[in-house]
């Protein structure tokens, strides 16, 4: 089974350089949710769109494992 987490960065010039880190099993389904071709989205990312997904990580053996790297990821001086 597929884990991973992924940065999304924004291609709209008036958030140049914000972006977004977060979990997936799915990052094609997941990246159309975040440019809202899909439902559920996050709420945050809805202010840069469009999105493009910028970089994938996996290998991940377990959801658990893959859930604690993305919340490394998104708190780097608290990990």
């Amino acid at each position: 089974r597929f884990f991973g987490c992924y940065l999304v960065g924004s291609q709209n010039p008036v958030m140049k350089g914000k972006s977004y880190v977060g979990f997936t099993v799915d990052p094609p389904r997941r990246l159309r949710q975040h440019n809202g071709v899909l439902s559920c989205g996050a709420k945050y990312t809805r202010r840069l769109r469009p999105c493009v997904m910028l970089l994938v990580v996996h290998g991940f053996p377990s959801k658990v494992q893959a859930l604690q790297f993305e919340w490394a990821w998104q708190k780097p001086r608290l990990s």
